[in-house]
């Protein structure tokens, strides 16, 4: 089945009030912020999930890495989509004098392997927005995509883009993973 996550800049009003309790001010020194907290922030349902991932996938493993060197933090989270087509997404959930926030969600329905490729492959998405400054708002996310990305769909107002770098690297992590499943099965 191939992976069909999108990036949907549209954040629903309720997402940046939910975060905006817990985005730290301005004031926060930015040395301060780097060693509050990693940069990869999941749920505590997806924790065990994301750490599995990032020690069998060194794709994924240095995607974080790279985020935590960013101004970008992410959150990941599980999320029952309407349609069936859609294994994740990633959207801009808010903007500070000091740091950008995302958030990935992941189908809820799929299966342990799926997440864990999907999450590769929004986690590149993560590092594309990361790699560019200029992203601080829906705006400048779709201006982002339109240039190296391919759009998808615009349904109810929600641009969708995918881009063939982040495909790749679902592919990678999937390929990954499966391999050191069965290293690991093999007691290698």
């Amino acid at each position: 089945m191939p992976l069909t996550p999108r990036i949907v800049p549209v954040v629903p009003v309720a997402l940046v009030s939910l975060l905006s309790a817990a985005l730290p001010s301005a004031a926060q020194p930015r040395a301060d912020l780097a060693r509050s907290a990693p940069h990869v922030r999941p749920a505590p349902d997806l924790r065990a999930l994301v750490a599995e991932a990032a020690q069998r996938s060194p794709e994924v493993r240095g995607l974080i890495d790279r985020l935590e060197a960013s101004d970008v933090i992410v959150y990941v989270r599980c999320r029952q989509f309407a349609g069936q087509e859609l294994d994740g997404r990633v959207a801009l959930a808010a903007v500070t004098a000091v740091q950008r926030y995302l958030v990935i969600e992941l189908s809820c329905l799929r299966n342990t392997l799926v997440q864990m490729a999907t999450l590769g492959h929004e986690l590149y998405h993560a590092v594309e927005i990361a790699e560019q400054p200029s992203v601080v708002d829906t705006r400048t996310l779709a201006a982002l995509y339109r240039r190296i990305g391919e759009q998808q769909g615009d349904a109810v107002g929600r641009q969708t883009f995918e881009t063939a770098a982040a495909f790749e690297a679902g592919r990678r992590t999937r390929r990954e993973l499966i391999a050191n499943r069965t290293r690991t099965a093999k007691g290698s």
